[in-house]
């Protein structure tokens, strides 16, 4: 009977020291004295509750449910509610937290907080999202937490829809207008682009605050649109940042091939057709300028860019690509046309560095240094050349960079070679003499550097030598703090 007694006290024992562990737990205790401080909370106010249905009396959905639905599955207190349901997403790797059913998430906003609970109605899928708000705090920021949640909303849609590619074409008469449009399925990311950090760091803030300026624009009274000039040779990656800033906005991308564009006022109708929130890109505009049989105007081409008509849409942004910008007209350059000036120039060191990394695995190999001493006499390349022999070679590094010096070196031959072809040099060498320099120079001797230092040295006596190479460098006019003038 002892035994029993004691056996029996022991379980009581336990059983009471598990519930109190479990109870006094850090967690739970704090979990339960918010529960009763939440509570006493509820019971101090007067509260007005509003009901979003998911259809409506006709059985056809609730647009403003779905947005209701699609902003509170955004919000990062989905995970402090008791059930979540976990989704996959899109990408392989995405997985969505959706609010279950009967459970409640909160939400702050301009100090007042306020309560969203999903509910299930008595019928079948009869669904539907309860707001409750403090009546103190509905006047103040009811209308402004709804037109919140529109905005939230169209963001969230904007970022996952498909971008497209739209092009224009010569027959204006179909029934389908003068674009056309694809899949814009081009790779290229911000994070993938080869470029300086810093200027990268600077293009991405100035887009970010582009996108958050509406209200700022509209205030000033100003059409919420910027443009962007992308200038510098060919193959320095000019259309690949192009890409990348449409991937960034997620803005569907409209070229304009200024060829098959009619007139002045045929520029003007293909931009009424063109959509909020896109891209609209002309490249080599320095060429369609230069080009006197063009059926546009230089006043044609200043409407289309800062125009009345320009006005007709909003959330746009403007790219402009030019190899030089040199012989370009002032009044295309000036701020309200060309907001933000980017310069691509040929590839240098530390680009190189970059694309080594980036193609090869590559921080740090023995060649480097000699790569860098070509750079420094002033050979050239552009990204393109050089990536491309590092996609041809990519299975060995070495070989990728011997060819690489090959290349530089040639390039750098050829140059000196055709400025000092047709005349003698200042030290006595003749023309033959240079051509032969050359040749071993482009036979892929390894050290013809010595005879091209000598020769490169004798243009420095005659005339002083620009820098090496250009650095990326940004230009931000800011529109608001800069005249319209012409």
């Amino acid at each position: 009977m002892f035994s029993f007694v004691n056996f029996g006290i022991l379980i009581l024992s336990i059983v009471f020291l598990v519930v109190v562990s479990k109870f006094l737990s850090t967690t739970s205790l704090i979990h339960s004295l918010k529960k009763v401080w939440r509570w006493l909370q509820e019971k101090c106010y007067v509260y007005q509750f509003y009901k979003v249905p998911k259809f409506n009396e006709n059985m056809q959905e609730n647009q403003l449910y779905r947005k209701v639905s699609t902003y509170l599955n955004s919000l990062p207190s989905v995970e402090d509610s008791d059930f979540a349901n976990l989704f996959a997403g899109t990408k392989p790797t995405e997985i969505n937290l959706v609010l279950d059913e009967n459970q409640t998430v909160t939400d702050q906003f301009l100090g007042a907080r306020v309560f969203w609970r999903s509910e299930n109605g008595e019928r079948e899928g009869e669904k539907s999202l309860v707001l409750k708000i403090r009546k103190n705090d509905k006047r103040r920021v009811l209308v402004q937490y709804l037109q919140h949640i529109h905005q939230t909303f169209d963001e969230i849609e904007q970022k996952l829809k498909e971008v497209r590619l739209f092009v224009n074409v010569d027959d204006g008469t179909e029934r389908n207008g003068r674009w056309r449009s694809t899949s814009f399925t081009h790779p290229a990311t911000m994070e993938t682009m080869v470029m300086d950090a810093d200027l990268k760091s600077k293009i991405k803030s100035d887009l970010e605050n582009f996108l958050k300026s509406r209200q700022y624009y509209h205030r000033l009274g100003r059409v919420w649109k910027r443009s962007y000039l992308l200038y510098g040779a060919a193959g320095t990656g000019k259309s690949t940042f192009i890409a990348a800033m449409a991937k960034f906005l997620s803005y569907d991308v409209y070229e304009i091939n200024l060829h098959k564009v009619r007139n002045d006022a045929d520029l003007k109708y293909l931009l009424l057709q063109t959509t909020k929130k896109s891209l609209l890109v002309i490249e080599d505009l320095d060429r369609h300028l230069e080009d006197k049989s063009t059926a546009l105007s230089l006043s044609g081409v200043l409407n289309f860019m800062d125009g009345i008509f320009s006005s007709c849409g909003e959330e746009r942004v403007m790219v402009f690509t030019m190899n030089s910008k040199e012989n370009v007209c002032a009044s295309i350059l000036r701020p309200g046309r060309i907001d933000v000036h980017i310069n691509f120039p040929l590839c240098d060191f530390s680009a190189f560095k970059n694309l080594a990394n980036s193609h090869l695995g590559l921080k740090e190999h023995k060649l480097f240094p000699q790569v860098e001493e070509i750079f420094q006499t002033g050979a050239t390349l552009s990204q393109a050349e050089i990536g491309e022999i590092m996609i041809s070679n990519r299975g060995s590094p070495s070989r990728a960079l011997k060819t690489v010096i090959t290349a530089l070196q040639g390039n750098l031959a050829s140059r000196v070679g055709k400025r000092l072809s047709g005349s003698r040099s200042g030290s006595g060498r003749t023309q033959e003499e240079a051509e032969e320099a050359v040749k071993e120079g482009q036979n892929g001797i390894l050290h013809p550097m010595k005879d091209i230092k000598n020769f490169y040295g004798l243009l420095r006596n005659r005339s002083s030598r620009k820098a090496s190479m250009d650095k990326f460098e940004i230009d931000l006019n800011d529109r608001e703090n800069s005249a319209h003038g012409a």
